[in-house]
């Protein structure tokens, strides 16, 4: 996926689910990143990383419990600490 024509969602942020879940996020090589979620909405999640994060806008993958996949971008990081803002164009 091409970062250049991925755009920040321009709708206010709906109320995240507290959810500690552990899952596996890929990155955009197709490794897989070990995190424990600690919410998610339809339009992003935070997590903690089990080892070395994402790095700033990198672009990631993640399948959803109803096998949904869903791509984003790391917009924050902030130690083993990062957020996701998923592409929401249908």
């Amino acid at each position: 996926m091409d970062t250049s024509r991925f755009r920040p969602t321009p709708i206010l942020r709906e109320r995240r689910r507290r959810r500690c879940t552990r899952f596996a996020l890929m990155d955009s090589r197709g490794v897989e990143i070990a995190v424990i979620v600690r919410d998610i909405s339809s339009r992003g999640l935070s997590a903690a990383a089990a080892g070395e994060p994402p790095s700033l806008n990198e672009v990631v993958r993640a399948t959803l419990e109803d096998g949904r996949e869903v791509w984003g971008l790391v917009r924050w990081r902030e130690g083993n600490l990062f957020g996701v803002e998923f592409d929401t164009r249908g």
